[in-house]
């Protein structure tokens, strides 16, 4: 990403660097090291802190605004490549492995070399390992290593940690690149069923592993948090100097949520992902409009000027203030800034999913149906069928069944009229033209393998055909077998998510809002008993002094803010454990998990009237 060379400024810091993570950035092969990652992030939060110095002459707003925002924008540059960017990239490396077996064998198959096989196979890999093969073939290319072997044994060990059966396919692949032909087909089914098999029993355990996972990062990032914001009111009285606004805002707003995140995504790295729709890699895909952004911050800072108001004028000291703090006008200021923050969110993703929901569809029917259209060319190819002619019969097929409307016809209507309109060969088309009009990469890369191995012989091409449909099968297969071993930690999280959350922190503004009420009603008492009693001026009965509460409607931002914070990040968790990296899914999940905030918000208010109404000046009052 473009936006990743901010990370530049730290090649000009002094700073120091982490051990674990620096091994985590040259595993990926990130282009910054965590020296550089910290000293951008030192450099991002010392320009806060300079600004928040200058700016709190205008107000003591600013000094906190910008303090929060640079410790915030600091976190996030260095949980960025160590957290978010590695998993993502691990999620999609072990994918990528079981990819290239299949795409090696298949090369091996038609009597091809290792090297040959890998050479091809890394043009359409993606992420960490294409950078692997390309590196390796790059020391290859300047004679630093002058085997495949040698060149191979920089990344065996690191390969070894990560999937050792990749590794031993290689190995055996190698094998059989050398054997006879009858030989040769035994060791390269032997390799696929024990791979297949070896992702079936990772999958197996990794899913056993997250049911505990799943359960700790429940109690560590939303029992925890939100049960101890339930005490705050009370906590602050006895340590009025440590429990104030900034400090809780930080450890709720900054601390927690940076944990839990980071949790999620150590514990999604290990999720073992074979058939992920990346709608990325479509010839139509384009990047969502920056005014998308700049609208959802326009909507967040509208809707937070009447919280940020509320909030600069609370003065507890004063009786007609310390009343407005629990009256349902203030509760309704202070919700209107995670409002504003959950419209903007609803926004990007409702633009988001809409923009991409034909793209994603269209990708998915096109890699769904990919074995059928592999049947069709093994056939007609065993059959000495030229290409050329098989295309227009596909499209026959398609519409003869009822679905001239699939994605399928249309690409390959287009092609074919291209090369009834074109001097170009189909093997020319395939390389050229396919990418260019097939929304999945996977799909055109696969044809124009199969195009090419007709070079050799039709029957050739048919037998890598009918290969390949056996691969394309077996990982829908695994994809279906992983998925139903996570749908009950899945469920878990999106209950925890739309129920149990909402339900907990609508529970904790509620319970500081009833702690207030309930210590000020005391003290107006006691004050009562005093004149009564006719005691004289200088003493003084009271219970505490709640001048030193924490105001309930502070605890009311934070706890929204916090709310929105879990919800999107066990979404992405949730989303990233049972589908993996599909950013239009998790987008689409998040979207669906928004429902949360509308929970809370009527848990919220009908709770506050009838506490208010009822238990207050129904039995204290």
């Amino acid at each position: 990403m473009e936006w990743t060379k901010i990370y530049s400024i730290g090649k000009r810091i002094p700073s120091f660097h982490v051990k674990k993570a620096d091994e985590k950035l040259k595993f990926i092969l990130f282009p910054y090291t965590s020296k550089e990652i910290i000293s951008t992030c030192l450099a991002v939060l010392i320009t806060s802190m300079v600004l928040a110095f200058v700016f709190s002459f205008i107000t003591k707003f600013f000094l906190y605004a910008f303090f929060f925002l640079g410790i915030i924008a600091a976190i996030a540059l260095y949980i960025y490549p160590t957290s978010i960017h590695y998993t993502k990239q691990i999620i999609d490396y072990k994918e990528e492995m079981l990819r290239a077996i299949m795409k090696i064998s298949t090369y091996i198959s038609m009597n091809s070399s290792l090297e040959y096989a890998m050479i091809n196979t890394k043009d359409e890999l993606r992420g960490t390992l294409k950078l692997q093969f390309e590196d390796i073939f790059e020391k290859l290319r300047i004679k630093e290593k002058t085997t495949l072997g040698d060149a191979l044994e920089d990344y065996i060990g690191v390969w070894n940690e990560n999937n050792p059966e990749f590794v031993k396919a290689l190995k055996l692949l190698q094998t059989a690149s050398m054997s006879p032909p009858k030989e040769r087909n035994n060791i390269i089914e032997e390799v696929l069923e024990t791979i297949i098999l070896a992702y079936h029993e990772s999958g197996k355990r990794f899913a056993e592993k997250l049911a505990s996972q799943a359960k700790t990062l429940i109690a560590v990032g939303v029992l925890l948090p939100i049960i101890s914001l339930m005490i705050l009111p009370l906590l602050s009285i006895f340590m009025p100097h440590i429990v104030q606004p900034p400090v809780i805002a930080f450890v709720y707003n900054v601390f927690f949520p940076s944990i839990l995140l980071v949790m999620a995504l150590h514990f999604a790295s290990s999720r073992i992902q074979v058939n992920t729709i990346r709608i990325e890699d479509a010839p139509e895909y384009k990047q969502v409009p920056l005014w998308l952004y700049g609208a959802g911050a326009v909507i967040i800072g509208l809707f937070a000027i009447p919280t940020v108001m509320h909030l600069r004028t609370i003065n507890l000291s004063i009786l007609e203030t310390a009343a407005r703090e629990y009256a349902l006008q203030s509760v309704f200021i202070c919700w209107l800034i995670a409002l504003g923050i959950i419209l903007a969110i609803y926004l990007y993703a409702y633009y988001h999913t809409k923009m991409y929901k034909k793209l994603w569809q269209d990708v998915y029917d096109t890699e769904q149906d990919f074995p059928h259209l592999l049947q069709i060319f093994s056939t007609y190819l065993n059959l000495n069928r030229s290409l050329e002619s098989i295309l227009p019969d596909v499209v026959d097929d398609y519409e003869t069944h009822g679905f001239k409307d699939h994605p399928v016809v249309g690409i390959f209507r287009k092609l074919f009229q291209k090369l009834r309109t074109t001097k170009q060969s189909i093997k020319n088309l395939t390389r050229r033209v396919l990418p260019k009009i097939c929304p999945s990469k996977k799909v055109s890369n696969n044809i124009s393998q199969i195009v090419s191995f007709t070079d050799i012989s039709q029957a050739s091409a048919g037998r890598a055909a009918k290969m390949m449909r056996k691969q394309t099968l077996s990982i829908f297969q695994l994809d279906d077998y992983i998925k139903s071993l996570l749908a009950e930690t899945v469920s878990l999280i999106n209950i925890t998510v739309t129920m149990l959350a909402p339900l907990l922190s609508a529970a904790a503004v509620i319970m500081s809002l009833a702690i207030v009420m309930s210590l000020r009603f005391i003290t107006q008492q006691l004050e009562i008993i005093q004149n009564s009693l006719g005691v004289t001026q200088g003493t003084a009965l009271s219970l505490v002094d709640i001048t030193k509460i924490i105001p309930p409607t502070v605890i009311e931002v934070i706890v929204s803010i916090y709310l929105i914070q879990m919800m999107l990040v066990l979404s992405i968790f949730a989303s990233n454990i049972k589908i993996g990296n599909d950013k239009y899914q998790t987008i689409k999940s998040m979207k669906s998990n928004l429902m949360g905030f509308a929970i809370y918000t009527v848990i919220l208010f009908v709770g506050f009237i009838l506490f208010r109404n009822f238990v207050f000046q129904g039995v204290l009052a």
